[in-house]
């Protein structure tokens, strides 16, 4: 018998096709679409929220918040509100 399985850690391809991403991104204005997204995380809104509020998929709210945080040269929605801020892109 063995002990529990290891988690699994995010794969090395995984990884580089996210940096792949961010860098296509990194500069690229925000689409009306991505800003009312940011301005809606930046609420304090969930996924699942912003999904009802846009009448769109979670799937399809996440797609945007990862070109966001490309586009922002973030990893994450605290940082990318943050920067939204810092840019004045949020009001």
């Amino acid at each position: 018998m063995s002990g529990p399985e290891p988690l699994e850690q995010p794969s090395e391809e995984s990884d580089n096709s996210s940096k792949r991403r961010a860098e296509l991104l990194s500069g690229k204005p925000l689409t009306p679409k991505e800003r009312e997204i940011l301005r809606w995380a930046s609420e304090g809104k969930t996924v699942w929220e912003i999904s009802k509020i846009r009448s769109i998929s979670q799937a399809t709210v996440k797609f945007h918040l990862r070109n966001i945080y490309g586009k922002l040269q973030v990893t994450n929605r605290v940082q990318a509100v943050n920067e939204a801020i810092k840019q004045g892109l949020c009001q």
